[in-house]
């Protein structure tokens, strides 16, 4: 087949390269390749460009998340899915290795973020040790520090802005755990604070007051009915039924089978799960909020109306998703980039508009098979020295892409390069990267200073929540 070369507008003339370099007392010399979205998933990540919903999941550990509903949430409804772990897993067990206590929390962090990694959802913590069994959720808020905690709670609230917060576990101490609920009781302490300026006004340098719409339970179901063995049944009105079980024809998997995958990352401790397939009906209580009829999303503006001047944004990627086809994802660029274009017409500021803007960017690389690597020859460096480090750039469509300029770390001033990427021609960039004499060797942020009995002390408002 004959194919005539794109004449496309140069509206996207730089590449907005972020390279990454972790200056760290020893290293790997060879790192995993950058992930590149195949065609299924970028389709599917072109459809949740669409959707503008979000919902937290909250619950005390790893591991104690319902990864089916993060899967289901990521890749049924579209939606921005995350899970808030109150604590980093440190009082845990490890069947892997000989980690214990905060260095623990360090593998049980990266376990999470790899099961993030699978069924499409974010992750965040809060600054709470896990301190072992707790019997009672009093004791459990009285170690940790009931409003620091909170405080926490209340920030990654603000900071993600989910419509709909759901909890693992009740309030009223079924869980068989002080930590699970405690969870819980802090959800809900949190979805009461969030939309409050008065509560905790010092976080307001930074972000917005936020109210959810609802606050939902994950509830159990009751044990000798069936539904599960030795769990608790919610009871009354309010109950919502959602199967988890759908299957996404795109990924080829149900979300059930999504979900094994992902809980399996928690190898530290023995959390390997089969692949279930079928229906899997869970259920909702609504505690708090409005009251959804008939879904979790009930009264939530899903689409780019939700941002104003967004609703121009929304119809270019709407034709897009129209225009998508696997075997030519190159031909959907034009309009990924009027999409662009458009976005950068909304306030900056805004939340919806800085990570969809992101996320467009992905689907952008993805549909012009751009390949970006930075490969280094040392691989460890110290405060005051430098770093060779080679860029490649690959721009795998006809779409004419340039790159003005490289932005190293450290604050360093750009590195000009004003070259065309033509099609699969490597373009190949050496730079120098040099390391402040100051620069602080890379640390676990929660570990950089001396905890107390119940929480990791971390001074710095902007990265608390996030998980390294």
């Amino acid at each position: 087949m004959n194919r005539h070369p794109l004449s496309y507008p140069r509206a996207l003339a730089a590449i907005f390269l972020f390279a990454l370099f972790f200056i760290l007392p020893s290293s790997t010399a060879a790192q995993p390749p950058p992930a590149v979205m195949n065609a299924a998933e970028t389709e599917q990540a072109l459809k949740k460009l669409t959707v503008l919903g979000s919902a937290l999941y909250v619950a005390a550990h790893p591991d104690d998340e319902n990864t089916s509903m993060l899967a289901y949430l990521s890749g049924e409804r579209l939606v921005r899915a995350a899970y808030l772990s109150v604590t980093r897993g440190d009082g845990g067990q490890n069947l892997i290795g000989t980690e214990q206590g905060a260095l623990l929390g360090v593998v049980r962090t990266q376990e999470l973020l790899a099961a993030r990694r699978i069924d499409g959802a974010e992750q965040f913590f809060t600054r709470a040790i896990d301190f072992g069994f707790s019997k009672s959720p009093e004791e459990a808020l009285r170690i940790w520090g009931h409003d620091a905690v909170l405080a926490d709670v209340v920030w990654v609230v603000r900071r993600f802005r989910p419509d709909v917060i759901i909890t693992r576990f009740p309030s009223t101490g079924e869980g068989g755990h002080g930590h699970h609920t405690a969870s819980a009781i802090l959800a809900a302490e949190a979805f009461a604070a969030a939309g409050d300026a008065s509560r905790f006004p010092e976080q307001l340098k930074h972000v917005r007051p936020w109210q959810p719409k609802r606050l939902l339970w994950n509830s159990f179901f009751r044990r000798g009915t069936g539904g599960g063995g030795g769990q608790l049944a919610a009871e009354g009105s309010g109950l919502l039924s959602v199967d988890l079980g759908a299957y996404n024809p795109l990924l080829g998997k149900s979300y059930t089978e999504i979900a094994a995958n992902s809980r399996s990352m928690h190898k530290s401790q023995g959390f390997g799960s089969a692949e279930r397939r079928g229906t899997a009906i869970n259920t909702l209580q609504h505690l708090a909020g409005d009251a959804p009829a008939r879904d979790i999303f009930d009264g939530v503006d899903l689409s780019w109306r939700r941002v104003p001047g967004g609703e121009a944004v929304g119809r270019i990627l709407e034709e897009a998703n129209r225009a998508y086809r696997p075997a030519n994802a190159q031909a959907t660029l034009p309009l990924l980039v009027r999409a662009h274009a458009a976005m950068s017409k909304l306030p900056a500021d805004d939340p919806w508009v800085a990570g969809k803007r992101r996320k467009l960017l992905e689907v952008i690389r993805a549909c012009a098979g751009l390949w970006v690597e930075a490969v280094s020859t040392e691989a460890a460096t110290t405060p005051g020295g430098k770093v060779r480090v080679t860029m490649t750039l690959v721009n795998r469509s006809d779409y004419p892409f340039r790159v003005e300029s490289i932005m190293p770390p450290f604050g360093a001033s750009p590195q000009t390069v004003n070259a065309d990427l033509k099609n699969n021609q490597p373009l190949s960039t050496p730079l120098t990267v040099r390391v402040p004499a100051g620069a602080v060797v890379s640390q676990p942020y929660w570990l950089r200073s001396a905890p107390s009995k119940g929480t990791y002390a971390v001074t710095d408002q902007q990265v608390i929540g996030m998980p390294e």
